[in-house]
């Protein structure tokens, strides 16, 4: 039984980029929050919220921290922080966390325990096999053949995974990692879903699509995310359900009977392929940049439902309540991203970033208060509206605001998905399917 949602709430949120941004911009529109802290939080976060200097990482600090400012909720949004077991200690002195302690938050962690879980869960992924040797990787690549998928076993902040046809590349990444796991090349358009989880009863959220590859056409190397969509017009009748049913609830049931029940957010990586939905990955977290777009169109109150995530209150939770039409959002890079960014750079925009606006993923201020670049991914720009060839223009309209000496970003965000004649008309079903999760099968579509 969950604990019962006050009106005055103080919460906590763990983190310095655009998917915690977008996390504080929505918890400081729920009139039940009533004080909102972030640390270490940055300079578009500090607009919204208090931020405190934390290591994020240290379960210690963040726990003092957290008893120091007597939150009610912690939200942890990083991957990192979770899989160090900063929730642990949080949750061990009776503090409400969102996010799974770390022995669950390995299912992010380490790709080889995925595996392991997906297969006595008997979740459908690509075949796959675990290298730590030389002989192992190359084994495994002539099993599969290319194109190769070859994935660091560890956290790699979402550029840990190269797919090539070049074998001598797929060794020299194998050679990089102290343990990969190597597996069959899934065809078919990817998507990523979102569920709430309290350790028993999971709710999805919308789906959503993001483009990993640095370059227009999907070109390049990958990267931790350069722009996301949501909802998806072009996705199966269904998806949400057969989603939930074949890969979240049973992951979900799989880690409570192992005694490691998973609270926050399971992150759901698919593959619509030609013989059904499989599995790429799974996030312990909100993915970046698809929270940026989900989160827009969120109505429901956040601060709520990640309290009964972290409490087991979802049972009783209402049901979710989506703002109609689309949104995207385009990452602005910073130049040598994602080999070598260069930092510190000096960006401007104008005060009044309408009909869209930014959320600040590596930024920082000088200590004259100039605002520079601090990372790869800098700034996202979010557009919404009632088709997604107006939340594009939107999104891209704000991010042509932005002035960055040497940063870019991709021209092709969600194009071929406006450009689709079944288009922009798909919102409010794909709210209520994800409302509903239900089931229902039919033939995926390709890629957008």
């Amino acid at each position: 039984m969950g604990t019962e949602y006050s009106p005055n709430v103080r919460v906590l949120v763990i983190g310095t980029g655009g998917r915690e941004h977008a996390i504080v911009r929505a918890l400081s529109m729920d009139p039940a929050v009533s004080e909102l802290h972030a640390a270490p939080g940055n300079p578009g976060i500090e607009e919204l919220a208090t931020v405190h200097p934390v290591s994020a990482s240290d379960p210690d600090d963040v726990t003092r921290l957290a008893g120091h400012l007597k939150a009610d909720l912690v939200v942890i949004g990083p991957e990192a922080p979770l899989v160090a077991g900063v929730a642990d200690p949080m949750r061990a002195a009776g503090i409400a966390v969102f996010g799974p302690n770390a022995d669950a938050a390995r299912i992010e962690g380490s790709k080889a325990f995925a595996k392991e879980l997906m297969a006595e869960a008997g979740i459908p992924t690509a075949s796959a096999r675990t290298a730590t040797t030389p002989a192992a990787a190359e084994a495994a690549l002539a099993e599969f053949g290319p194109p190769y998928v070859v994935k660091d076993d560890a956290l790699a902040a979402g550029k840990g995974v190269v797919v090539t046809t070049d074998v001598k590349k797929a060794m020299d990444h194998a050679a990089s990692c102290a343990t990969v796991v190597i597996e069959e090349y899934l065809d078919g358009p990817e998507v990523s879903v979102f569920a709430l989880s309290d350790g028993t009863t999971a709710i999805p959220l919308l789906p959503a699509q993001d483009f990993k590859r640095a370059r227009d056409g999907d070109e390049g190397p990958m990267t931790g995310g350069m722009g996301a969509y949501a909802p998806l017009p072009w996705a199966p009748d269904g998806l949400v359900g057969e989603v939930m049913d074949r890969v979240i609830q049973p992951a979900i049931d799989t880690m409570r009977r192992r005694g490691t029940p998973y609270h926050g957010l399971l992150y759901a990586g698919l593959a619509l392929t030609s013989k059904g939905i499989k599995v790429v990955e799974f996030n312990a977290r909100f993915g970046d940049p698809e929270t940026q777009v989900v989160l827009d169109r969120l109505a429901s109150p956040l601060g709520g439902l990640l309290h009964a995530t972290a409490t087991g209150g979802l049972a009783a939770a209402p049901s979710l309540s989506w703002h109609p039409g689309f949104a995207v959002t385009v990452v602005i890079a910073a130049e040598g991203y994602p080999q070598s960014p260069v930092k510190g750079d000096t960006i401007t925009f104008p005060p009044k970033r309408h009909p869209g606006y930014l959320l600040h993923a590596g930024t920082a201020r000088t200590s004259d208060g100039i605002l520079v670049s601090a990372g790869g991914r800098v700034l996202n720009a979010v557009g919404s509206g009632p088709d997604l060839a107006t939340a594009r223009d939107a999104a891209y309209a704000t991010a042509t605001n932005v002035t960055l000496r040497g940063g870019w970003y991709r021209r092709d965000i969600a194009r071929r998905a406006a450009q689709l004649p079944l288009g922009n008309r798909a919102s409010s079903r794909r709210g209520r399917e994800a409302r509903r999760g239900r089931a229902t099968s039919r033939a995926t579509r390709r890629a957008l």
